[in-house]
């Protein structure tokens, strides 16, 4: 904090993280901080896990790659459905992404949470960041409406040109054989995070 002169006040308005949260994290009073708070705090300055607890020597050049913090809403699956109709105005369920200043997120870019029977490989409370303008990509894991229903799925998108494959990331459902007649490729998941607990909506 010292090299980069930010104060412990800015870093909890930048993340939106009480500034007691902060300064008892930085300052090793808190012996079980959440995995996903001290991960955030260390994608704020750009450095390792390891670096921000103290275990690995923080070099000065990792001192000066200048990171972001950006606000996703964070929607259930049936609003999802209709993201582009939604009122963000007076959202009330955010959370913080941080990004490097070269890197970008549309700013149509929403938040799910992962779905029990994503189990494995998703643990319950998983986040999912989803980027509606990025192009997918062979190995992407996409949004995908099934137009039969209007009902969204996560899958594993394989490209084999000609032939797109969207598989469950569980196994459990049968693979698809993507058709613009029957599915709607929504966005792609740019981030995933992890939370110790279901995120409850405000």
């Amino acid at each position: 904090m010292k090299s980069k002169k930010i104060t412990e006040t800015k870093v909890s308005q930048d993340l939106n993280i009480p500034v007691m949260t902060v300064r008892r994290l930085l300052s090793g009073e808190t012996m079980d901080p959440r995995v996903f708070t001290l991960k955030t705090i260390a994608d704020y300055f750009n450095v390792s896990l390891d670096a921000l607890v103290g275990t690995q020597r923080l070099m000065p050049h990792e001192m000066n790659q200048p990171s972001k913090p950006i606000f996703v809403p964070v929607f259930d699956w049936d609003q999802a459905k209709d993201f582009n109709a939604i009122d963000l105005s007076n959202w009330k369920s955010w959370i913080p992404v941080t990004i490097r200043q070269d890197e970008q997120i549309s700013q149509r870019a929403f938040a799910l949470e992962s779905r029990p029977s994503m189990y494995p490989p998703f643990q319950p409370g998983t986040i999912f960041i989803f980027d509606p303008d990025l192009k997918p990509s062979d190995g992407d894991l996409v949004l995908v409406n099934l137009r039969a229903n209007h009902e969204l799925t996560l899958r594993d998108l394989s490209i084999d040109p000609p032939d797109w494959t969207l598989r469950s990331v569980s196994q459990a459902a049968n693979v698809l054989n993507f058709s613009k007649e029957e599915h709607d490729l929504i966005a792609v998941v740019v981030l995933t995070l992890f939370y110790n607990r279901k995120l409850n909506a405000t």
